[in-house]
């Protein structure tokens, strides 16, 4: 990259703003866990649509690769850029509410807004965005939207798509589409958004976002539930949603061995059930908020109890217990982290097959690593099980790492037989794009006919998703 380039982007968005110091860069160019470290020629922070029009309209010209970026929380590389020719377009400064429609329930963001202050600002307004995430306070709505991203209540909301009603979107050679809609119902040809959605900066970067928000919740109960076995939980799962009406926004099942984790490494967390195989943390939100309804919630989980399909309960009767009680999920990935390698699976089963997956997959990843630690949980009510292997104890990290090919080929032809997806809800990015390749060569190369379209000079995050 020339001096010329950096100049010209230091014109569009003021000198501050264009980072080429190594040190001041490392933020953007390192993933959360560590596993990718990238270079690139600068960092670009644009404040507006109309300053990213004008960087990749420069960079369309000129052939310079940009890769878009927000809270840098992903987990699949997608994110990071691998050459120093290439730029980061980082969203963080545009983080604008734009409006706020309480008729429409709709909300209108720039994509660089973090999402916790997102759920702040709804909350503030009475209203709900149900997105949660583990990474909520640092992730941004404009990688959430590009990745798709799940979380915690996509048994009730659904994906970010769901939530995605228009997009504000810059082409690669700069041309500004504004598809910012309010329309429960537009019939009029191609889904654009639906295109953007889920496309990891491979096709342009999204600006701003229209995105469903509902009442918030007059009351949200909250409970752990401890079973022998992720085959009782199912139990547990179809007792309720056959039997109940008060909505179950959240169903999430967590091992012994993970919660042992946050217990380890994790200060100020308590644990209000003390023997236990597996845990679920349940979650009904009302729009009423009686007491009738804290007895009928009351009256289902005893039930499941006196049924033996659960070994004991805990029921929140504080926003402070309930807040442990997430605490102990969301915590789970960064006390991980903290136990040194880990090989990492997200992928979806179908309900009925998920006992059957586990199983499975703890037994071939014993028999490919013996020691193993598994730590398995995941939004169980949609399918989304995160499988995650700890290295053992004392193991050398690269040594351990070096066996996560094989390890990955097994847990994937699992995963394939049971009709499962190999990526839930992380994406593709650089980890995932040989599986893609591999498994999915009939999509694959519908993908790469829609990237060229959009972007025949490949400019935008050029070799992530796909090979063009």
């Amino acid at each position: 990259m020339h001096n010329s380039d950096i100049n010209k982007f230091k014109k569009i968005v003021g000198s501050k703003n264009v980072i080429t110091d190594k040190k001041d860069m490392e933020k953007y160019l390192k993933e959360w866990r560590g596993i990718y470290t990238g270079i690139a020629g600068a960092i670009i922070k644009p404040k507006s649509t109309k300053e990213v029009s004008n960087i990749l309209k420069y960079s369309h010209e000129k052939n310079i690769s940009c890769i878009p970026q927000g809270g840098n929380t992903g987990l699949v590389g997608g994110q990071i850029p691998f050459n120093k020719n290439h730029v980061v377009i980082s969203l963080e400064r545009l983080s604008k509410i734009r409006e706020i429609n309480n008729v429409n329930q709709t909300i209108t963001v720039e994509a660089g807004l973090i999402l916790y202050n997102l759920q702040k600002i709804c909350e503030e307004n009475n209203l709900l965005f149900p997105l949660s995430l583990a990474s909520e306070g640092s992730c941004s709505v404009g990688g959430n939207i590009a990745t798709n991203a799940g979380g915690v209540a996509v048994l009730h909301y659904g994906n970010t798509r769901e939530l995605v009603m228009g997009l504000e979107i810059v082409l690669p050679d700069g041309s500004v589409v504004n598809n910012l809609k309010t329309l429960i119902k537009d019939n009029t040809g191609y889904s654009l958004k639906d295109l953007f959605v889920g496309s990891e900066g491979t096709l342009g970067v999204i600006t701003a976002a229209t995105l469903k928000v509902f009442p918030k919740p007059k009351k949200i109960y909250t409970a752990l539930v401890s079973v022998n076995s992720p085959k009782e939980s199912i139990k547990i799962l179809n007792y309720i949603k056959n039997n109940f009406s008060i909505p179950l926004t959240a169903f999430e099942l967590m091992n012994n061995f993970s919660i042992e984790l946050v217990k380890r490494h994790i200060n100020d967390i308590l644990i209000p059930i003390k023997k236990f195989k597996w845990l679920i943390l349940i979650e009904f939100s009302s729009n009423e908020g009686s007491k009738d309804e804290e007895d009928k919630i009351e009256n289902i989980l005893n039930k499941i109890l006196n049924q033996n399909l659960a070994k004991d309960i805990f029921i929140a009767q504080s926003l402070k217990q309930s807040k442990n009680i997430w605490n102990i999920r969301e915590s789970i990935s960064e006390a991980q982290k903290k136990e040194g390698g880990s090989i990492k699976n997200d992928i979806s089963i179908p309900i009925e097959d998920i006992s059957k997956f586990i199983n499975s997959a703890i037994k071939i990843s014993n028999e490919e690593i013996p020691g193993s630690r598994c730590v398995v949980f995941g939004h169980i009510g949609d399918g989304n099980i995160h499988f995650n292997i700890s290295q053992p104890v004392k193991a050398n990290r690269d040594k351990f790492l070096k066996k996560e090919k094989n390890l990955r080929k097994k847990i994937i032809n699992l995963t394939l037989d049971l009709k499962g997806s190999i990526s839930a809800e992380h994406g593709i990015g650089l980890a995932r794009k040989n599986d893609l390749k591999k498994y999915k060569k009939e999509d694959v190369e519908i993908f790469k006919s829609i990237k060229r379209s959009f972007d025949p000079k490949n400019i935008m995050n050029p070799g992530k998703v796909i090979d063009i």
